[in-house]
């Protein structure tokens, strides 16, 4: 047997998944009267109680290309 023909086998090494993105620590609610501590990985203002509503439009299957 020859030992200069080895074979390789595995997967490729990859990088690491991005990290989750972070908005500060230490936040709270933008409403005046709450006292609601923010998550570092929520993005919005407000906490849940009072983030503004928003209208929801209902949009439907899509079409395929060679079908419309």
């Amino acid at each position: 047997m020859r030992e200069d023909t080895l074979e390789y086998r595995g997967a490729r090494v990859r990088q690491l998944p991005r990290r989750n993105r972070t908005y500060g620590q230490g936040r709270t609610c933008a409403d005046p009267t709450c006292q609601t501590r923010q998550s570092i990985y929520n993005r919005s203002t407000y906490c849940w109680q009072h983030e503004p509503t928003r209208a929801f439009i209902a949009r439907g299957k899509r079409k395929r290309r060679a079908a419309a």
